[in-house]
């Protein structure tokens, strides 16, 4: 009987311990996810104060891997005489794409979710899964799923909406790398994407690159589609300002 009760205190007494270990990593996990949203703000503060470069090509690429059509857009991110950030385009010759249409919100994705990821400004519009820790280029990282709070609507295709990964670094919480999709995408296509950030200054890791090489499956055709843009050229606004966007997708 006593060995009994000892077996039955002892197990308590695990499951007891268990429980709190349990409490600790979940109370980790949301520090990890309410650190990166904190650091991710201070980011997007610090982003609206820069200038900066942007040189997108869009392609189609045939079944030889030869390229069958292109979209190129060169960009300043600038700011006018009222302190809004405007696009400056630099260079747009018409397009040579002929296997697709390129949208509105292929346009809207390259200044939005493939240049930022998540909306930080309305991020209780989304879920945050802690997945683990990872190595990236001999870098500590956090990794975290995200994806939206509700199913994204096809009839409101403006409202774009990011699902995938992003990778965190675990000292400073300001993203490394994000992988995903934007959505809604109703009758349209649209790719997975990697965006990677750089060090800008002795602050922040602002976006260097968006790289995508996917196929998109439409009713009758596939198409294989790439995407190459590079951000370059930081340099600080002295002003507070609000974002304006006048992209339209032109040519």
């Amino acid at each position: 009987m006593l060995r009994r009760i000892l077996t039955s205190v002892a197990l308590a007494l695990t499951l007891i311990a268990l429980a709190g270990v349990g409490s600790a990593h979940a109370q980790h996990q949301q520090t990890i996810v309410e650190s990166f949203i904190k650091t991710e703000s201070r980011l997007r503060e610090a982003l609206t104060q820069h200038t900066f470069k942007r040189d997108v090509v869009l392609q189609t690429i045939g079944p030889k891997g030869q390229v069958t059509g292109e979209y190129v857009r060169n960009s300043e991110f600038v700011f006018d005489d009222r302190g809004n950030r405007i696009e400056r385009v630099t260079y747009h010759p018409p397009s040579t794409i002929r296997e697709m249409r390129i949208t509105n919100e292929d346009i809207q994705d390259l200044a939005g979710a493939q240049l930022l990821g998540i909306d930080i400004a309305e991020s209780g519009k989304y879920n945050f899964n802690y997945h683990g820790e990872e190595l990236i280029n001999c870098q500590r990282v956090y990794v975290l799923n995200v994806e939206p709070v509700t199913k994204p609507n096809p009839n409101r295709m403006r409202e774009r909406y990011f699902r995938g990964s992003v990778w965190i670094d675990v000292a400073t919480f300001q993203i490394v790398k994000v992988r995903g999709i934007v959505e809604p995408q109703g009758k349209q296509r649209f790719p997975l994407f990697e965006t990677w950030r750089e060090s800008a200054g002795a602050t922040f890791a602002f976006p260097s690159r968006t790289e995508a090489d996917d196929v998109l499956h439409f009713p009758h055709r596939n198409v294989n589609y790439r995407i190459r843009v590079r951000y370059y050229d930081y340099k600080l606004f002295a002003s507070t300002v609000s974002v304006k966007e006048l992209d339209e997708p032109g040519n």
